[in-house]
């Protein structure tokens, strides 16, 4: 398999152009004071700024969107590292909120199909000028949607079928574990899985990952990319959904992975409704009452009239060059009433999973991740300043003993390929 050129993002902020330079100003600013003595690599890819410890050395430019921009280093013994600057984390409380939670999340992760934790750090000198946080990870690979890109560059096929049911299960079985840690990803689809030429794959950004109790927390409407959310995050039940919301989203992929087309495409909320019905069919009564007794009578009507009325399509008609257990698992996957969708576990012992399914091999957490609290949603930004910056002092206290740094300009090396 020729996964193609080594770039892992798709939504690009800003976008790609190659440029690549270095500083020699020191970032420290007049009110700021120097006080350790860790260097940094100040560089210029593609507009951002990025200030990278002197250990590493730049690569490439892996991509970047709303949430933060990643570059490919490699550290000693040529281990190869991907490390994200946060796209101003604290210009909201929102953003820095999920800033937060991804920094708990990705050091409470542990499973070899999910990105691996290195290091976090600011090159920021004083929290009264603290205004940048990196994440260092383990790189993964390319995307899965530069795969699925290359493929319609070149007109043939990189994956089989084979590749497919082992890409959904090393999903599947990342899941498993997530899920049994009260942990929603939230933002399923191929840029954010990563694979390497040996088909492994790893699940990527957690920026919108988080923790849920079994009591109905409120969540947010709009966090998965639109041609992957699932219709109850869209439209009838956006404050309260679960992890069966993720499995909507696999749906959205193994179908994608077979046909090389996204399978809901909508460029706005009603076309993306009336995509999803043509295929999987109008709610029926017994989830019109659900959605009226979770919202409205009214919203039950606005529901009703969205799309007029459809029915289910035979799968087996549309996916009618697939795997026969392939399509009863997207049918299973794809189901309007998130409480008759297929859960991760169940589709894990599905028919088309046996090749791969290995209980004792798909581990789950050890107890339930908690890292929300009542108090989060009345924070503000400065409070989650305070928060992330005793975070990061937290962890270099325990893995290097100091964080703050001098800024030392390093020159950089050239980029190597």
């Amino acid at each position: 398999m020729d996964p193609g050129p080594t770039h892992s993002v798709d939504e690009q902020f800003p976008p790609a152009n190659g440029n690549v330079g270095t500083t020699t100003t020191n970032s420290s600013s007049a009110d700021c004071s120097s006080t350790a003595t860790r260097p940094f690599v100040h560089i210029n890819v593609n507009t951002v700024e990025y200030a990278v410890p002197s250990e590493y050395q730049f690569v490439d430019y892996l991509g970047g969107g709303n949430y933060g921009n990643v570059i490919k280093v490699r550290a000693a013994q040529g281990v190869e590292l991907a490390v994200k600057k946060m796209y101003e984390p604290f210009s909201s409380a929102i953003k820095a909120r999920r800033v937060f939670r991804e920094l708990k999340l990705l050091q409470l992760i542990s499973h070899e199909n999910i990105i691996q934790f290195v290091d976090m750090y600011t090159p920021d000198t004083d929290e009264k000028c603290f205004k940048n946080v990196y994440i260092v990870s383990g790189y993964a690979g390319v995307s899965l949607k530069q795969v699925l890109d290359r493929q319609k560059q070149l007109g043939q096929s990189l994956i089989n079928h084979d590749h497919i049911k082992y890409i959904v299960y090393q999903l599947l079985r990342a899941l498993k574990y997530l899920h049994s840690a009260n942990v929603i990803h939230r933002d399923l689809k191929p840029s954010n899985l990563a694979i390497t030429e040996e088909c492994d794959l790893t699940v990527l950004d957690f920026g919108l990952a988080r923790t849920v109790s079994n009591n109905g927390d409120n969540l947010t409407a709009y966090v998965i990319s639109r041609w992957y959310r699932s219709p109850e995050v869209i439209y009838w039940n956006n404050v309260s959904y679960n992890a069966k919301a993720d499995v909507w989203s696999v749906g959205c992929i193994l179908a994608e992975l077979f046909t090389n087309r996204v399978l809901f495409p909508g460029s706005e909320a009603m076309e993306q409704y009336k995509l999803i019905i043509r295929l999987c069919g109008s709610p029926d009564e017994q989830l019109m009452q659900k959605i009226e007794q979770q919202n409205s009578p009214a919203m039950r009507m606005v529901i009703e009239r969205m799309g007029g009325f459809c029915e289910r399509k035979d799968f087996r008609q549309v996916f009618a060059h697939c795997p026969e257990d392939a399509v009863d698992l997207l049918n299973k996957l794809l189901v309007m009433d998130p409480d008759r969708r297929i859960s991760v576990e169940e589709s894990l012992r599905h028919p088309y999973m046996r090749d791969y399914h290995l209980p004792a091999d798909e581990p789950v957490a050890a107890e339930p991740f908690n890292i929300e609290d009542g108090d989060d949603l009345a924070r503000s930004v400065a409070d989650w300043k305070d928060i992330i910056w005793h975070e990061l002092e937290r962890h270099h206290n325990e893995t290097r003993g100091r964080l703050h740094s001098n800024n030392e300009v390093v020159e950089c090396d050239q980029p190597t390929n």
